[in-house]
C-alpha cells in the first residue's frame, strides 16, 4: 500500500436551485484532495430551512431527515472507500481521480489520449451535428473532410501508419507535410497553407486538452502570399453574354454573368432565395441577406441583366419547389464548366466562381466610380480593408491606361513638330 500523507476532505454544501422564486436548495458534495476540489451534484434537493450546515445534515428526527442523514454517511463512506481502494493500488489520489471513481468511470490516467485523426474525426462528427447554425456552413464542413484527408494520406505515406500520435506532431512534421502538400498534391502555396491551418485548429485543439505538450505552431510560421486576379473586362464580359451553347452551359453561364453584376459569392449564390429579394417603393428590386461566411449583411441593387435572369428562370421546379432563385451545381461542376466557356469566349484568364465576385468589385463598380465604403457595404465586407485589395486592381488598370493616354500624347506631340517641318519646306518650294 502506498503510504502518502494525502489530505482528504468530503464536505456537502447547499446550492439554490434555479428559479427566481424557489425555496429549495440542491445538495453537492465537494470532495478536496491535498487542497485541489471537486464538485458533485447528488442530484437532491430540500428546502433550505431544514440543512444544518454546521452539522452537515438535515435538521430534526423524522423518518425523513433520519434516513436522508444516513444516505449522506453513506456517500461519505464511499469516498472514504475509494481513498483506502486508491492506496491500496498504489495510486496517488487526486481530486479528479476520486471523482471518476465516484462516478463509475474509467480512471483519468488510463483512458489513452485520441490521436490526430482520431481527434480530427471526432471534430468533423461535431462540426456536421452543427450544420445551418452560425460559422457551421457546409461549404466550411467539406473542407475539413478534404483536410482530414490529405492528412491521412501524408500520414500513410510518409510514416507508414494510419494514424500518428501527437508527441510526434512536432516542427518537422508540419514541415514535412508542407513539402508533401506542394509536391504531391500539387497544392499551391496559399492552398497548402490553408489545409495547414486547418489542421491546426486540431493541434491546438489538443494542446489545450493536454494531448500535446508543445504547440508546433509556436516555432512553424504560416505566410500567405497575396494574389490579386486580373478581373474580367467590359469586352471578356460582352463576350460571354453573347456566347451561343448548348442549355448545360447556358446556364453555368447565366449563373456566372449573375454573380459578374451582383458580386455574390458562390454559397451565397447557391442558397439565394426569392425570399432574399424585394422591391422598394420605387419599383427596384434589391438582394438583402447575410453572408454565409460571415454573416455580415449585403445589400445589391438588382440591374437590368441579373433582373432579367432571375426572370428567365421564373419556373424552373427548385423555383417552385425550394424558392431557389437558380439551380446551381456543385463548386467543383462549376468549375469545370466554366473552363469551358472561358475557351469558347477566347479568354485567356481562369474563370472560377469567386472571379465573378472580383469583377463586381473592379470592372462594375470601381471602375465605373462607385465610392469604395458603397462597394464595402455591397460585397458585405467587415471593413474596408479587405475592399482596398479591389482597390489595387483599380489603381493598375488606371495606370495601364494613363500609360496609354501618355503613349498616345507622345505621338500628338511629334506630329506638330514634323508638321512644321513640312511647312517650312513647303515655304520654299512656294
Amino acid at each position: 500500500m502506498m503510504k502518502e500523507n494525502v489530505n482528504f476532505k468530503v464536505r456537502f454544501f447547499a446550492r439554490k436551485s434555479r428559479g427566481k422564486n424557489s425555496s429549495n436548495f440542491l445538495l453537492l458534495v465537494r470532495v478536496t484532495v491535498n487542497s485541489r476540489r471537486v464538485e458533485i451534484s447528488l442530484k437532491k434537493e430540500l428546502p433550505v430551512a431544514l440543512w444544518d450546515e454546521k452539522m452537515q445534515a438535515l435538521k430534526g428526527r423524522s423518518s425523513k431527515a433520519t434516513s436522508f442523514n444516513d444516505y449522506l454517511e453513506k456517500v461519505k463512506s464511499k469516498f472514504n472507500l475509494i481513498e483506502q481502494q486508491l492506496l491500496f493500488e498504489n495510486k496517488r489520489p487526486t481530486a479528479d481521480l476520486v471523482k471518476a471513481r465516484y462516478n463509475g468511470e474509467p480512471d483519468p490516467d488510463e483512458i489513452p489520449n485520441p490521436k490526430l485523426l482520431e481527434l480530427y474525426d471526432e471534430h468533423n462528427r461535431k462540426f456536421k451535428e452543427l450544420l445551418g447554425s452560425k460559422k457551421h456552413s457546409d461549404e466550411t464542413y467539406k473542407r475539413h473532410k478534404v483536410s482530414r484527408n490529405h492528412a491521412y494520406s501524408f500520414i500513410a505515406k510518409a510514416y507508414k501508419i494510419e494514424d500518428i500520435p501527437f508527441e510526434e506532431v512536432n516542427y518537422k512534421f508540419l514541415n514535412e507535410y508542407e513539402h508533401y502538400l506542394k509536391t504531391v498534391r500539387k497544392c499551391n502555396h496559399n492552398s497548402s497553407m490553408k489545409y495547414i491551418r486547418n489542421l491546426g485548429k486540431i493541434i491546438n485543439q489538443a494542446h489545450a486538452e493536454g494531448y500535446l505538450e508543445k504547440n508546433p505552431f509556436g516555432k512553424y510560421k504560416m505566410s500567405f502570399e497575396r494574389v490579386i486576379k486580373d478581373p474580367l473586362t467590359d469586352n471578356e464580359i460582352n463576350r460571354l453574354i453573347a456566347l451561343n451553347v448548348d442549355e448545360r452551359l447556358e446556364k453555368i453561364r447565366d449563373f456566372f454573368v449573375f454573380g459578374i453584376y451582383t458580386g455574390l459569392p458562390f454559397v451565397d449564390l447557391e442558397k439565394l432565395t426569392m425570399d432574399d429579394i424585394y422591391e422598394d417603393k420605387e419599383g427596384k428590386l434589391w438582394i438583402k441577406k447575410n453572408r454565409n461566411k460571415t454573416e455580415l449583411e449585403f445589400l445589391v441593387p438588382v440591374l437590368p441583366i441579373p433582373k432579367r435572369l432571375i426572370q428567365k428562370y421564373k419556373d424552373h421546379p427548385l423555383r417552385q419547389k425550394c424558392n431557389l432563385v437558380f439551380p446551381i451545381p456543385t463548386n467543383q461542376k462549376y468549375n469545370a464548366y466554366l473552363k469551358e466557356l472561358a475557351t469558347l469566349a477566347k479568354i485567356k484568364k481562369i474563370l472560377t466562381t469567386h472571379l465573378a465576385r472580383h469583377t463586381f468589385a473592379t470592372t462594375i463598380t470601381l471602375e465605373k466610380g462607385i465610392p469604395i465604403e458603397i462597394v464595402s457595404k455591397m460585397l458585405g465586407h467587415g471593413s474596408i480593408r479587405t475592399t482596398q485589395i479591389y482597390a489595387q486592381v483599380k489603381e493598375r488598370a488606371i495606370r495601364n491606361s494613363m500609360e496609354k493616354l501618355m503613349n498616345d500624347d507622345n505621338e500628338v506631340q511629334d506630329k506638330p513638330e514634323n508638321s512644321q517641318k513640312d511647312n517650312k519646306k513647303g515655304g520654299k518650294n512656294d
